[in-house]
């Protein structure tokens, strides 16, 4: 099975899986030119691609999105939260509604030669998800802006070929770090609680 990264990041991600019959890309949060030309490189072009998975709607998975369906009309796979999501959102202009594809967590589904199995992590976004895909012969998965671990996700990450993961979440980088209070408040609502030192800190920011 083919498994290669274009980008990775908050720059940017665009990750492609694919065997002798059926390719998928995971994320396109690169502009098209980007992508097209990542794919040339391991002797793809976009238009190879039977299949979008989206993991989330955070910009930096999918600013591409937009400018791929229109081009190459390739059918989008999500979660009902992160189509929501990517529908409202203006700077990715107008996208078919026929290419969505609602998807469910913990829900098996079959592309071509491909079974995905898209799995909940903890992230600050709509309704965000990884993925595990496999074949007959190979099992790969790609687990971005991981939060919290929890036995599921231990279960999708167990006895694969290959993985890429990213794992970023910390809780006092998040407190002392430049990011703006309200995008704190969000996060640590859900994950975490701020100190009193930190949350002193922050509120004199505002």
């Amino acid at each position: 099975m083919d498994f290669f990264s274009i980008a990775s990041g908050s720059s940017g991600n665009c990750i492609c899986v694919g065997d002798d019959h059926t390719h998928v890309m995971i994320d396109a949060g690169i502009s098209g030119k980007r992508i097209e030309a990542g794919m040339n490189k391991y002797d793809y072009t976009t238009a190879d691609m039977n299949g979008l998975l989206i993991t989330h709607e955070h910009s930096d998975h999918v600013s591409g999105v937009g400018v791929i369906s229109r081009k190459y009309h390739i059918p989008i796979y999500a979660t009902a939260g992160t189509i929501s999501a990517i529908r409202s959102m203006k700077s990715l202009g107008a996208i078919d509604d026929s290419l969505f594809h609602v998807i469910k967590p913990d829900e098996d589904f079959t592309l071509g030669s491909l079974t995905i199995h898209p799995f909940h992590i903890s992230h600050d976004a709509a309704d965000p998800v990884a993925y595990r895909i496999e074949n007959d012969k190979s099992k790969v998965a790609v687990c971005t802006d991981l939060g919290y671990y929890d036995n599921n996700i231990i279960d999708n990450l167990t006895g694969l070929d290959a993985m890429l993961l990213e794992a970023n979440h910390d809780i006092h980088m998040l407190e002392v770090g430049a990011y703006p209070y309200p995008l704190k408040q969000r996060i640590l609502g859900k994950y975490g609680h701020l100190s009193n030192e930190a949350s002193g800190k922050l509120l004199s920011q505002v």
